[in-house]
């Protein structure tokens, strides 16, 4: 008996021996969870998920509002005075006709060539352009100031430029003022003609009063 029990142990121990070496050889299976890193990289970027947004064209009329009273400068009555305003009307001319007709365009009111430089965010979707949008209008202030139509209500307020601008307000340097003149002012045009900017600023020159200059022009029209 003795001698079978310790023929037992033998065996049993040998098993474990061999089982324990056979785990020890087999490969680890690859773990199914993501690690940090790949985490990681499957979270995309911010900047490509990101889209900038597109804003809407309100029309002169909204700008009218405020921008035409003495505290403004009278702004809008500068820009009607331009021929800005009056860039869609010069499209049915004689002048223009005439120079459509070389151009073997038929309409230059309806042409894409023509009113891509006569027309406010003319080649802007149908769905950014407010009930009050007209290519009637011209070349308005949304032109160089950005659409209004998120805008129109954050950059009334002093201490809110800067949502303004994330709202799409510009306000135009020198250089922006210039890159954004010769995307249509340029030898493109049928009626180029050398383009200085200098001298063309001050066509459509307009700015805020300060309050002495409000104060002068109160006294001079008193005086009259």
């Amino acid at each position: 008996m003795k001698k079978l029990a310790w023929i037992l142990i033998a065996v049993f121990a040998t098993s474990l021996f061999v089982w324990g070496f056979a785990v020890s050889q087999e490969k680890p299976k690859p773990s199914t969870l993501p690690t940090s890193a790949e985490k990681d990289t499957a979270k995309p970027a911010k900047a490509d998920t990101l889209k900038k947004k597109e804003h809407a064209y309100t029309g002169i009329s909204r700008c009218k509002m405020c921008h035409n009273t003495k505290k403004w400068g009278k702004i809008y009555d500068k820009w009607a005075a331009t021929k800005h305003a009056t860039a869609y009307a010069t499209l049915a001319s004689k002048e223009s006709q005439a120079i459509a007709k070389e151009m073997k365009i038929a309409d230059a009111q309806k042409s894409d060539k023509c009113l891509v430089c006569h027309v406010a965010g003319y080649e802007a979707p149908a769905k950014l352009k407010g009930e009050k949008y007209s290519m009637e209008e011209g070349v308005t202030c949304e032109v160089c100031h950005g659409p209004a139509g998120d805008y129109i209500t954050s950059h009334i307020k002093k201490d809110n430029k800067k949502q303004a601008a994330a709202d799409g307000l510009m306000m135009p340097t020198e250089e922006l003022s210039k890159e954004l003149c010769v995307k249509c002012h340029n030898k493109k045009s049928p009626t180029y003609k050398e383009f200085k900017y200098k001298d063309a600023v001050k066509l459509v020159e307009h700015h805020k009063p300060t309050a002495e200059e409000l104060k002068k022009q109160e006294e001079e029209s008193k005086g009259k």
